[in-house]
């Protein structure tokens, strides 16, 4: 049963018949659900790994056709968003990647999980079906669920962003990184965390180091409720610091029927 469905939504997904299942079992199998008695049962990490790499080639080729009048800078910034945690994430929630997914960890946990999952997924069609054949995949899925114009527009460098935030509000943002090594002879992943005057904001994590800071960064300006612009923010407030109003309060320590009510 779960070998049929999951050939039913790599057709449905993918467009493609699976040749090697197994394959495709392991790429939707997070480290989770390995039994404790079943060590030799591969999870989805060896093939996210390669699946990150071969997205990214995919993708760089694909902004390098697709804007011929753009510099590197742009080219850079537009396959980052796209192949970016954020992006991926969206992405696996719109091909429904959790219905195949072998996983233990809650939906509230780590939402990077299915993201991950597609990265996985895209490193077993690279070895079930080829270069070409990946490459035609990834690039439908990308031109059908996402607007490109909108990617454009968006602005996903998330650190250097909360970085000049962090310089505008005077407040040390500062990421801390640390380094998880997998079972075996897997493949590590970074852990990085961002911290806003020594109080961590935010979380993420990446096979670089620069993937996991940005994971974090973007984390935490969602729960910063921070969109990059100067007096837009909603941060780490401080006791006693801040400008003050008409009334000699503290702006951002007012009584909470105050709020909202300054002029903007």
């Amino acid at each position: 049963m779960e070998e049929r469905r999951i050939r039913a939504w790599c057709r449905k997904t993918f467009g493609i018949t699976p040749k090697n299942l197994a394959l495709y079992r392991q790429a939707l199998r997070h480290s989770s659900s390995v039994p404790d008695d079943r060590p030799d049962l591969p999870d989805n990490e060896r093939l996210e790994f390669l699946g990150d790499a071969v997205l990214d080639t995919i993708v760089g080729q694909f902004v390098y056709r697709a804007y011929p009048q753009q510099g590197e800078g742009f080219l850079t910034r537009m396959r980052s968003k796209l192949v970016s945690r954020h992006q991926l994430s969206i992405l696996a929630k719109r091909v429904e990647v959790e219905r195949v997914m072998e996983s233990n960890i809650g939906r509230n946990q780590d939402t990077s999980v299915p993201g991950n999952a597609m990265e996985a997924l895209f490193g077993a069609l690279l070895l079930d079906k080829g270069f070409d054949r990946t490459n035609a995949i990834v690039i439908k899925l990308l031109t059908t669920h996402f607007d490109l114009k909108a990617v454009e527009q968006e602005d996903r460098d998330s650190k250097s962003r909360i970085l000049e935030w962090g310089q505008k509000t005077h407040q040390k943002v500062e990421f801390i990184i640390s380094e998880e090594k997998g079972r075996g002879s897997r493949e590590g992943k970074f852990t990085a965390e961002v911290r806003v005057d020594g109080k961590t904001c935010g979380s993420g994590t990446g096979h670089s180091k620069k993937k996991a800071e940005q994971d974090a960064a973007r984390n935490a300006t969602r729960k910063l409720q921070f969109d990059g612009r100067e007096g837009k923010t909603d941060p780490v407030r401080k006791r006693g610091r801040g400008p003050r109003n008409s009334r000699g309060t503290v702006r951002g320590n007012e009584p909470d029927g105050l709020r909202g009510k300054r002029s903007k």
